[in-house]
């Protein structure tokens, strides 16, 4: 009997089809007034719960309060097949609840409302606490539109009053202005840091990372928030790429579906116990997963490899000169990244000889699309008219550093062991830490200026 209810409890899958893939279809519109699928997964669960009520008795709920107890009542499986339809109504019914309130009142666009709801499906909670930040997001902003503050009066482009303040609130307000350009994109970006938190949140509560043979919660969390942060720089990149609106939105929808792919790979796999990379104890369906998530791999670095020709195409002497020459090294080093990520498909795992590990290599690389625009934005900011030095020197040394880790790595050795490699490491990025504190004073200095007229030099 129970089988038969979760079998079809599966029917409800095509309410969540029309509320993800058709948002503005008059049939989906129906079909969320009238929450028929949410009333008929809760009768099925009616069916199935009074029986093992009645079986059981109301006895049974006292197994409500503790951990042991929960634990107990799921190891039955009509009990864990009911429980099953249980997550399946709430969950319906959440995403019901967004479907309603975003079509009333558009705090999001359709795309991202739709990858919420997939998130809500995949990740109930996730889901809803996503949409529940953005929808406060919307209402401050739309709060601060009815009500504007009074602006600064500035000169040049230094703000006259107001100081550092006042510039990293228009720093933060032209982020703000990207964000908007690129809702899905960062929508997908905040769910998987969002998914990295709940991992980490898992890991806490369970006192450990392992769940079952290969599901490594730590391993999660990295890969959600590292790609969420990936997703987020590249957000701030796509306007220098100057897409066609068209090639925008295929570029865009396409690394959004490959990524939400990774993110359901990565969690739904590690919860079940199993890597979802190279995984030994799971079915021969797993392991072709596996293979789909290196082809979604694959297929990121050549979105990447779209956005950096687009960028790198352009010359560099125009206003926006710095910033594309700094992206020339971030694009290397971000394909180094690249690199240890296939050295790791290809060692299956991240170990490296006998203590080396490709992990830090990986992330260094990465790290190059913050580290090295940031000192070409700082320049830019305090008015700078000889930038390019500066920026080759702390472009040269991020990937010389990164050269260093390569050979430390190659040799199977510790990320910390001492060695010649290491050494060169750690004085290269002290180099450029170098660079990117003198970029920073350089700012501070020109921000502290009460009437800044001319371009500054970085000796200053």
């Amino acid at each position: 009997m129970y089988t038969v209810l979760f079998n079809v409890a599966g029917y409800a899958i095509f309410a969540w089809l029309l509320l993800i893939l058709l948002p503005a279809w008059r049939v989906t519109r129906r079909v969320a007034e009238s929450a028929a699928f949410p009333v008929f997964l809760s009768i099925l669960y009616l069916a199935g719960i009074v029986p093992l009520l009645m079986k059981t008795g109301l006895g049974v709920m006292a197994d409500f309060g503790s951990a042991e107890g929960v634990t107990r009542l799921l190891a039955s499986p009509d009990l864990a097949l009911v429980a099953w339809i249980h997550i399946l109504a709430f969950d319906q019914v959440v995403g019901m609840v967004i479907y309603r309130d975003n079509m009333a009142n558009r705090y999001v666009p359709l795309p991202v409302q739709s990858v919420l709801l997939f998130a809500t499906l995949m990740f109930g909670p996730v889901g809803f606490l996503s949409y529940y930040v953005l929808r406060a997001w919307s209402r401050s902003r739309r709060a601060a539109l009815d009500h504007p503050a009074e602006t600064e009066p500035v000169v040049g482009r230094v703000p006259a009053a107001g100081g550092m303040g006042t510039a990293m609130r228009r720093a933060a307000s032209g982020a703000l202005d990207l964000v908007r350009r690129e809702r899905a994109l960062t929508a997908t970006a905040l769910l998987g840091i969002a998914l990295g938190i709940g991992c980490g949140t898992a890991m806490a509560i369970r006192g450990g990372e392992l769940v079952g043979a290969e599901g490594h919660l730590r391993k999660a969390a990295t890969f959600d928030i590292a790609l969420g942060i990936y997703l987020l720089s590249l957000v701030m990149l796509v306007p220098l790429a100057r897409f066609s609106r068209a090639g925008g939105w295929a570029w865009s929808g396409s690394l959004v579906l490959l990524t939400l792919y990774a993110f359901a790979m990565e969690n739904v796999q590690v919860a079940r116990g199993i890597d979802p990379r190279f995984t030994r104890v799971g079915s021969a369906t797993d392991q072709v997963l596996g293979g789909f998530f290196f082809l979604a791999a694959t297929g990121m670095i050549v979105s990447f490899a779209v956005l950096a020709w687009k960028i790198l195409a352009r010359r560099t002497d125009g206003a926006d000169g710095p910033l594309l020459l700094s992206l020339r090294y971030a694009v290397a080093a971000t394909f180094g990244a690249f690199g240890a990520g296939m050295w790791m498909s290809a060692a299956q795992g991240s170990r490296a000889g006998d203590a080396g590990s490709i992990l830090p290599l990986h992330a260094l690389g990465f790290h190059g699309l913050q580290a090295l625009p940031l000192i070409a934005i700082l320049l830019a900011w305090a008015g700078v008219s000889r930038a390019r030095p500066w920026i080759h020197a702390a472009g040269v040394a991020w990937l010389v550093g990164c050269g260093a880790v390569a050979w430390q790595t190659a040799q199977g050795r510790a990320p910390v062991e001492p060695s010649a490699a290491n050494v060169i490491a750690v004085a290269a990025l002290l180099a450029w830490a170098a660079v990117a504190a003198l970029a920073f004073r350089t700012w501070q200095r020109a921000e502290a200026a009460p009437t800044l007229l001319r371009p500054v030099s970085v000796t200053g």
